[in-house]
């Protein structure tokens, strides 16, 4: 009887705490989106996609799909962004894309907005641009449910709720810069830190290397190989790196890969 009566207490716990966390409703960015969304942009829009992995957990056609699902019956899904393009404001997808927040000020749940607020107002406009272009296609996901085993994850922090990790100090510039030192820093701390750290030294992650170190292997034609192809030097590349390239960094420009290059041989 006392154990029934704990497991009860247990549970209602668990279930106030998480409703908290999930019906909080945040307040929406101060600064808006500087640049604003135009057809021109849709073709870099549509690479920028690639690069950040849009297609990765929104499914190939972007029309959602689940990225994680529990015997239990928890189930997070990606939504239809070929619906939400057309559904909500520039400013608004800014939010939801940069800083975890959705139209109704609730945290989105499992999407790495900790990570794109380090893109530029010019490449999320793009993307937005391009998400615009799409046709409106129907659902391929139902959307996101949680069950016990989901909302223990919220309250144990295991399942992000973006919105309250989220830095504004870390928001990325305006314009995307040009000069290939300036570019290599922007492009590493938008892409590359989440693995290897802010001065990426690799403790991010187990097993993902120094990149400051990791360079010195790499002549400019070697590392235009990795990206063209992620075959790394012999003992120099990962299975995760490969995948990584496979499927969204091969969409890398050249003069960003060369970017990329100058900047880690700084030692910045």
């Amino acid at each position: 009887m006392a154990a029934t009566a704990l497991i009860g207490a247990a549970v209602w716990g668990i279930e106030l705490v998480s409703t908290k966390a999930l019906v909080a409703r945040h307040a929406m960015p101060e600064n808006p989106l500087y640049v604003s969304p135009i057809p021109s942009m849709v073709p870099e829009g549509k690479r920028l996609a690639h690069v950040n992995g849009c297609f990765g957990c929104h499914g190939t056609q972007l029309t959602g799909q689940v990225v994680f699902s529990s015997w239990f019956g928890t189930r997070i899904v990606a939504p239809n962004l070929t619906h939400l393009a057309r559904r909500e404001t520039g400013a608004q997808l800014d939010a939801a894309i940069r800083y975890g927040v959705n139209h109704n000020g609730a945290s989105v749940i499992d999407m790495p907005s900790d990570q794109f607020i380090k893109n530029s107002d010019g490449d999320i406009a793009a993307v937005i641009a391009f998400l615009r272009s799409l046709p409106e296609k129907p659902d391929t996901a139902d959307g996101t449910r949680l069950w016990l085993d989901g909302r223990t994850m919220v309250v144990m922090g295991l399942l992000p709720l973006e919105a309250v990790r989220v830095e504004e100090s870390a928001r990325g510039p305006q314009r995307t810069p040009i000069a290939p030192v300036a570019l290599g820093r922007y492009l590493t701390q938008a892409h590359c830190s989440v693995c290897h750290g802010v001065d990426l030294s690799g403790k991010t992650i187990e097993g993902s290397p120094d990149l400051r170190v990791s360079i010195q292997h790499y002549s400019p034609t070697a590392f235009e190989h990795l990206f063209q192809t992620g075959e790394g030097q012999i003992g120099h590349g990962t299975k995760t790196m490969t995948r990584l390239i496979r499927s969204r960094f091969q969409y890398f420009t050249p003069a960003e890969v060369h970017a990329i290059y100058v900047y880690l041989k700084t030692g910045e």
